[in-house]
């Protein structure tokens, strides 16, 4: 066995802050504490925002080019049993469901924009179009939670069934390391500096802070 890097710190720091950010946009939502959902939010959204950037500039295994793979070859993984092979980053299978995780994020953040609890709470742009609209996000907006928990449960029970096979991918992306055979060892990765994007999720993060909140209703 031997001990390789597999994660950047800004995506280790991506994946616990997605983490946390959920929580509380749960707790917050569920407790009608809307000021605190909105800052979620906006600082989730900087977030996504950066990790779609780092995924064509960032280190090599955060990049969607190393572990989106075409059709063809996640089902050709697939039925070689490839797909339970320790990997450096996401395996092709993996690689898909990353993508369901922040399309169904995006849209989250989208509808929650324009969402209203009807009493008091409206999303920053809530005034901007009919009321059909609104009705039609904020339905959206509930539902598509839903199913982001449900990927979350399916990622995590993946994540749980790599560790029962000896692959913790789970401690990897805390520790950004993992151990493998040695013959599945590739050394010869990029990883790059964890401060330019952070300073970006940061600074995206703060101007939909002054936007949204602006014309936000909590």
């Amino acid at each position: 066995m031997q001990s390789i890097r597999v994660w950047d710190n800004f995506t280790r720091l991506y994946h616990i802050s997605q983490l946390i950010l959920l929580g509380l946009l749960w707790y917050s939502g569920d407790n009608a504490d809307f000021e605190l959902h909105f800052q979620c939010g906006f600082a989730l959204a900087g977030l996504w925002i950066t990790r779609i950037i780092w995924g064509f500039c960032g280190s090599d295994t955060s990049r969607f080019g190393h572990f989106i793979k075409s059709p063809w070859r996640v089902l050709k993984a697939w039925r070689s049993n490839l797909i339970v092979q320790p990997h450096q980053g996401h395996n092709p299978v993996g690689g898909y469901m990353v993508l369901a995780l922040l399309g169904t994020l995006f849209l989250q953040i989208i509808t929650g924009l324009f969402a209203t609890d009807d009493v008091l709470a409206e999303g920053p742009l809530y005034a901007f179009v009919s009321e059909s609209t609104v009705e039609f996000m904020d339905s959206l907006h509930a539902s598509n939670f839903d199913i982001l928990l449900i990927l979350i449960a399916i990622h995590t029970l993946a994540g749980i069934l790599h560790l029962i096979r000896g692959d913790n991918v789970i401690k990897a992306i805390i520790t950004g390391k993992k151990k493998v055979p040695v013959k599945y060892a590739v050394t010869e990765h990029n990883f790059k500096s964890a401060l330019l994007p952070t300073i970006v999720w940061l600074f995206v993060a703060a101007i939909l802070y002054y936007l949204g909140m602006s014309y936000a209703s909590y």
